[in-house]
């Protein structure tokens, strides 16, 4: 198989408060050309929620341009990151993307061949989730979105996790699923920049009405690796958000 007809990596950004400075846009780019083996055949794509009339924001730009010569950068003033995950979903050619927001680094080796792989092989794989907590784990505080887990020993050839947490984690997705099923739901719930609210809560309506073991086959929403796969990728809050 190759991977750059099957793959594009897309990854969103913004003016970071460390802008504009491309350190940490560069950490998260090379740790996935570092830990996915074979991915930098794949194109590479930027997309950047820039400041109009804005020195800093023109600067960053321009600092992406010169130090990361081989992405293809895509400008899109006042966005967020929902426009520029649809407009990614529009774009984009190949059948999977691997999106990730800027600020994300990889812990240990991806078998990204044999995942696409197995996505090709078994349409009911439509969104596999790198998991910022270990996979044996659910949530524990209070709202938490992931609160089911379950092994998924029928997708034979790679270890996966069933889960009912859909969320704009670092993921590999199949486009025409979202495309056709998951973006009509998009602002069904609330409108604005966010992707993730009214997909997780359609997600849950569908476990509440059919059980989780139907909605999981027809979503197809896993985490990445086996049962016993400790945590494998790492927030570098390159907002200050707060949030690890």
């Amino acid at each position: 198989m190759y991977l750059n007809k099957e793959l594009t990596v897309v990854i969103t950004t913004h003016v970071l408060p460390t802008a504009p400075s491309t350190h940490i846009l560069e950490e998260c780019i090379n740790s996935i050309k570092n830990k996915f083996g074979g991915i930098d055949k794949c194109e590479f794509r930027v997309y950047c929620d820039s400041r109009p009339n804005d020195e800093v924001s023109d600067q960053y730009l321009e600092n992406i341009r010169n130090n990361l010569p081989d992405v293809t950068l895509i400008e899109n003033p006042n966005s967020g990151l929902k426009v520029n995950y649809f407009q990614t979903m529009n774009e984009v050619v190949t059948p999977y993307i691997l999106f990730s927001e800027h600020d994300w680094i990889w812990l240990r080796d991806v078998k990204i061949t044999e995942l696409v792989e197995a996505m090709v092989g078994d349409s009911s794989i439509n969104f596999v989730r790198f998991n910022k907590r270990n996979n044996w784990e659910i949530h524990k505080e209070a709202g938490a979105w992931e609160t089911y887990i379950a092994e998924a020993p029928e997708i034979g050839g790679f270890p996966l996790m069933k889960t009912n947490c859909w969320a704009t984690h670092p993921h590999v997705i199949r486009r025409e699923k979202f495309v056709n099923d998951w973006m009509p739901v998009v602002d069904t719930i609330e409108d604005g920049w966010s992707i993730e609210l009214s997909t997780y809560v359609t997600y849950t309506r569908a476990i509440q009405q059919e059980g989780f073991e139907k909605a999981q086959k027809e979503w197809g929403v896993f985490n990445y690796g086996g049962k016993e796969e400790p945590y494998i990728i790492k927030h570098l809050d390159g907002s200050n958000s707060g949030r690890t």
